[in-house]
């Protein structure tokens, strides 16, 4: 799968667990603000290693608690977790070898992101699908779990890059209308309009349970 593939992914995973907002027009513009003085900060190659060397701790230690929830609550099977596990320890060795001359390079960075977004989207899927005990998708509801097709086609890679943006498309529409029925000052007629919408885009990828 190619790497924007997976980079769109991990922000599809990322934005259907519970406490990430979606990026709107004015949160991309908050975004985009942020990103713009966190290069100014980092114009030293220090700054610039520190940044690196910080956003992958930060990535690996919430892969880890994702990962640990997991077990916890019986989402993952002992050998899905042997798997998983073996993964994060192939993402450590990799840093290792990187940092061998003391430094973490751009592209090292980008090779470790990359790493790091396909254990992302993996530790999702094997959450969320029914091998062990089903981890509910909190986003839209304790009582909504991932259709098996969903997680499977997460699990074996299979998606093009076409298919990888379609989905993410839909998830955002899905969250964007959630949010517009939960906060907007609806008429009932529009209430009705954006319902539908939003169950059928629902019921494509996900069942209530």
């Amino acid at each position: 799968m190619q790497k924007m593939t997976w980079a769109a992914l991990a922000v599809l995973t990322a934005s259907l667990m519970l406490g990430v907002s979606t990026v709107g027009a004015a949160g991309a513009k908050v975004a985009d603000r942020a990103a713009n003085r966190q290069a100014k900060a980092a114009n030293r190659p220090a700054d610039r290693q520190a940044k690196r060397q910080g956003e992958v701790d930060r990535r690996q230690a919430r892969q880890e608690q994702r990962f640990e929830h997991g077990i916890a609550k019986g989402y993952l099977t002992p050998e899905v977790s042997q798997a998983l596990e073996a993964q994060q320890k192939s993402i450590a060795d990799l840093e290792s070898s990187f940092k061998s001359d003391g430094k973490l390079s751009k592209d090292e960075f980008k090779q470790l992101n990359q790493a790091l977004n396909v254990a992302s989207v993996q530790i999702w899927a094997q959450k969320h699908d029914t091998e062990g005990q089903q981890m509910p998708t909190y986003r839209f509801g304790k009582n909504v779990f991932a259709k098996d097709d969903l997680t499977a086609r997460l699990e074996s890679s299979s998606l093009t890059p076409a298919d990888a943006k379609a989905l993410l498309k839909e998830f955002h529409q899905m969250m964007g209308l959630k949010h517009r029925l939960a906060t907007a000052d609806l008429t009932p007629e529009q209430r009705t309009k954006l319902q539908s919408e939003f169950n059928d885009l629902l019921n494509k990828y996900f069942v209530i349970k």
